[in-house]
């Protein structure tokens, strides 16, 4: 192949693989500095207390729910009602009777429980600048273009896309359910093209999932987007945690990328098989439960190890890339957080007729779990 391939492009799927080394798949956006109360001991103690004080009793009066992603920093999860992925939140906001929900998260997730929402709910978000450098990469143009071409043709898209995207997409999916949705599509299709976007790196993971069915990954397009943060956990990352922690087991977050690596050392016995995890954010939690090994090597956000050491303290938790820091997560803070409480801001809000056709993808991703 040829041609150059640009961020966003959708390839079929050998070649979108063959393409990653060769392709930037940095930011297509401005990644802003991170606002310095976010940071540790940005804020003093006695802030601290006081804007949680504040934070719930304005939960209390209006009735409100506060949810946090794993990847915001300790002072929001420790306000937050329920801290999780992409799946359970929007699970715990559409099912809440709650009248208002603010969400600490990117601003993709937000607008999903936009669009669950019921008619007496107000879904606020602390921060406009909590973007997404991966649904930046989905351009709906390049999507309508494929389906153009490829009438029969099934589009799941990621959860990390904005509400334009998944109103083009036939499914939804998180990281953790990616292969049961991928499953049940294949399934269910079984002889129209399928479409994976945007992160190319989870749909490596897509197509290991439709070979190990016994199935071609032929039909199977991807498009060439990635999330910053998660695309810079490279092999050698994980290579240098391994040399200083050589008993470590290892989880694996499958949009980083260091994902293939890690696969092909798996198949070739380089790693043995019993101590790597491919987790979704959530599905590291049971594995460090399960897996026996007191220490293990984390590659995803660094956020998410501090409510895995809360959640298994009897575990040592190592960052395969102490850089990998979301700075969109982390506009989110607890100042704003408070402000988003008391003045009502800021209101997300969906277009009826986007919300009705990113409904149906978002409701089938909440069943496939």
């Amino acid at each position: 192949m040829n041609k150059l391939v640009l961020p966003g492009d959708i390839l079929r799927a050998r070649d979108a693989i063959a393409a990653i080394p060769k392709v930037d798949l940095g930011p297509p956006i401005e990644v802003p500095p991170i606002p310095e109360e976010a940071k540790p001991n940005g804020i003093t103690d006695e802030e601290k207390q006081w804007l949680t004080r504040e934070i719930n009793r304005y939960v209390k009066e209006r009735n409100a729910l506060v949810l946090s992603h794993n990847y915001e920093i300790p002072d929001i999860q420790d306000v937050a009602k329920y801290k999780g992925d992409s799946i359970f939140l929007a699970q715990k906001g559409s099912e809440s009777d709650a009248d208002v929900i603010v969400e600490a998260a990117v601003l993709f997730m937000p607008q999903i429980l936009a669009v669950m929402k019921k008619p007496h709910q107000i879904i606020l978000a602390p921060s406009l600048n909590a973007l997404c450098s991966l649904a930046a990469h989905a351009d709906p143009n390049k999507i309508m273009d494929w389906k153009k071409d490829n009438p029969t043709g099934i589009v799941i898209s990621y959860v990390n896309t904005y509400i334009e995207v998944k109103a083009l997409s036939n499914y939804c999916c998180g990281s953790a359910n990616a292969a049961k949705v991928i499953e049940h599509v294949a399934k269910t299709y079984p002889d129209s093209p399928l479409l994976f976007l945007p992160d190319v790196h989870l749909g490596f993971f897509a197509a290991k999932t439709l070979e190990e069915m016994g199935q071609s990954i032929d039909r199977l397009w991807l498009m060439m987007g990635a999330c910053h943060v998660h695309n810079d956990i490279r092999p050698y990352h994980v290579d240098n945690a391994r040399k200083q922690h050589p008993n470590a087991a290892i989880a694996v977050h499958p949009e980083c990328g260091c994902t293939s690596s890690c696969m092909r050392q798996v198949q070739t016995g380089e790693i043995p098989l019993k101590l790597v995890g491919f987790r979704s954010t959530s599905g590291m939690f049971k594995y460090a439960e399960e897996i026996p090994q007191k220490e293990i090597i984390i590659a995803t956000e660094v956020g998410n190890i501090y409510p895995l050491s809360k959640a298994v303290p009897s575990k040592t938790f190592i960052p395969a890339n102490p850089d990998a820091v979301c700075a969109y997560m982390k506009q989110n803070t607890l100042r704003n957080l408070y402000e988003s409480l008391r003045d009502m801001k800021y209101e997300i809000t969906v277009d009826p007729e986007l919300a009705k056709q990113a409904r149906v993808p978002i409701e089938r991703m909440l069943r496939i779990v």
